[in-house]
């Protein structure tokens, strides 16, 4: 199945194109702020050198309210257009399954402004995606108790840029740079491509996630790192 997936959520503006589990191109420009100038662009050259693709996979957020904006309206667009499926995904969940070459824990954070910020936590191994440990929230000044985490953890993200603040999420914090990958986003979609489990072009929505008013989340992490009590 051919897929084009995309993301203008974060620092990057990321355009791939998969073919089945064959990644076809990847391109990506770390000034997202120009999405609008690149994105329609780049999906119309990827378009006339491999074909219209069969379905569409678009990072929603969290992140920055603009460059989510910008892609989720080209998405729909093209979904109209092509008359094609379309699946929108976790933009932090496409950004841990960006990373290569690390297993274990990691921290993606976007659209960090002073003490906030959003999160995910995630776990990358042996299984195909990353698997989810914390769903994605937006941090507005401590993380939760469980922080600093006692094991290595990977972070993306503005956070990985701040030492200071590193060592508010783990003892032993590996900071990584790397951008969220269109082909990432395109497989993270494809098996519910697939399946026929696709979002309502009319109804699919940014994800707007608020701090908390009043507390962080009570998340509970099990000890193997696969999920949450």
């Amino acid at each position: 199945m051919r897929i084009v997936g995309f993301d203008a959520s974060g620092a990057t503006l990321s355009v791939g194109y998969i073919a089945d589990q064959e990644v076809w191109a990847d391109l990506y420009w770390q000034h997202s702020r120009t999405a609008g100038s690149h994105l329609v662009a780049w999906i119309d050259m990827l378009v006339r050198e491999f074909g219209q693709p069969e379905g569409i996979v678009v990072g929603v957020g969290p992140g920055s309210f603009t460059g989510v904006r910008i892609a989720l309206s080209a998405a729909k667009a093209l979904s109209y257009a092509w008359n094609v499926p379309l699946v929108g995904v976790s933009s932090l969940k496409a950004w841990a399954y960006s990373i290569t070459g690390y297993q274990g824990k990691v921290f993606v954070s976007s659209e960090k402004r002073g003490p906030a910020f959003y999160a995910g936590l995630y776990y990358v191994g042996k299984n195909p995606l990353p698997e989810v440990i914390m769903p994605d929230w937006a941090v507005n000044g401590s993380l939760p108790d469980e922080f600093p985490l006692s094991e290595p953890v990977a972070i993306v993200g503005p956070v990985a840029s701040d030492p200071s603040y590193t060592f508010h999420v783990s003892v032993n914090p590996v900071a990584l740079t790397c951008p969220i990958l269109g082909s990432r986003v395109a497989f993270l979609g494809q098996s519910r491509l697939q399946l026929g489990q696709v979002d309502d072009p009319m109804t699919l929505a940014p994800a707007y996630i608020r701090p908390p008013a009043i507390s962080t989340p009570g998340w509970r992490i099990r000890p193997e790192g696969k999920g949450r009590q």
